[in-house]
């Protein structure tokens, strides 16, 4: 039963966090006529590396509950990171301000930042699996303002 509850949950997580790549897949021809940073990764590519961090963030917060770790201030911090995570689809492909959503690139990696500091104290593993979605976060950072400097 344990492992059903944890599986479940597990894929909650992913399905929550992909929320908004399932809203807005690919950004469409607009998305296609945009001038691109150097090393913007094809959109295969894209969901792989989302699909894969995704899951790490769900692992993380599997393992804090499972360990009875979590607590308000986790979930808040949980909870403003998919939000500003969301957020970035709705700005980005959804109205294609691509400015606000460079600003909100910013807001998920700081608070993906603020996230791994306030796990670690309660579970360093759990805490270390964020570190690959706080590196892939600065360089989505770097790529949208990229897109900023080379579209406006």
């Amino acid at each position: 039963m344990r492992l059903v509850h944890n599986s479940l949950l597990f894929l909650a997580g992913v399905v929550l966090y992909s929320l908004g790549g399932i809203a807005f897949p690919d950004g469409g021809t607009w998305y296609d006529s945009l001038a691109k940073p150097d090393g913007t990764p094809p959109i295969y590519l894209f969901r792989i590396i989302w699909l894969i961090l995704y899951a790490l963030i769900a692992w993380s917060f599997v393992i804090l509950i499972r360990t009875k770790q979590i607590d308000r201030e986790l979930l808040l911090l949980y909870g403003i990171n998919w939000f500003f995570h969301q957020l970035f689809f709705v700005l980005f492909i959804g109205y294609q301000l691509l400015v606000l959503a460079a600003l909100d690139t910013i807001l998920v990696m700081y608070s993906t930042w603020v996230l791994i500091r306030a796990i670690r104290p309660h579970h360093k593993i759990a805490s270390s699996l964020l570190i690959p979605y706080f590196m892939w976060s600065v360089f989505f950072m770097c790529l949208a303002i990229g897109f900023c400097l080379l579209n406006l």
